[in-house]
């Protein structure tokens, strides 16, 4: 899929489940709103072992990380080992209620170094056809 339309989905998911716009510069065209905001913004599919299929710069220095690297990897690989059971919970339960404010959780970056999301928005992401696609993250609060 092309990244416009993704980038779309998101959007629209968002502002549709959540109830309020995506804090994103809207003079920008959408490519350049979602890279030019400060809160890291990552999705990924709705494959039994979901793959990570978009971040934005500030995700990608989070995860410190290259977006050829993190497009691909398993999300599940953001996470812990020991908090992989926690992680597969969560999402769940946003799979079950649309989304979830407010999410804390211990995440690793590439280089094995370790940060804790004080505060960040999970939803599901629906397409053009109202059908699940997957789903994405905003972090509003990271401790390191």
């Amino acid at each position: 899929m092309q990244l416009i339309k993704h980038l779309e989905i998101i959007k629209n998911s968002y502002s549709e489940l959540v109830g309020e716009p995506m804090p994103l510069n809207e003079s920008l065209n959408l490519i350049e709103a979602f890279d030019d905001c400060i809160y890291p913004i990552a999705s990924h599919d709705n494959s039994p072992e979901p793959l990570f299929n978009y971040a934005n710069k500030a995700a990608l220095k989070l995860f410190k990380m290259t977006l050829h690297d993190m497009i691909g990897m398993p999300s599940k690989a953001s996470a812990l080992t020991v908090n992989q059971h926690e992680r597969s919970l969560f999402l769940k339960q946003v799979s079950m209620t649309g989304f979830i404010k407010h999410y804390q959780g211990q995440r690793v970056a590439s280089d094995h170094s370790t940060f804790h999301i004080q505060d960040a928005t999970v939803w599901n992401l629906i397409n053009q056809d109202k059908k699940f696609y997957g789903q994405a993250v905003i972090i509003f609060k990271v401790l390191f």
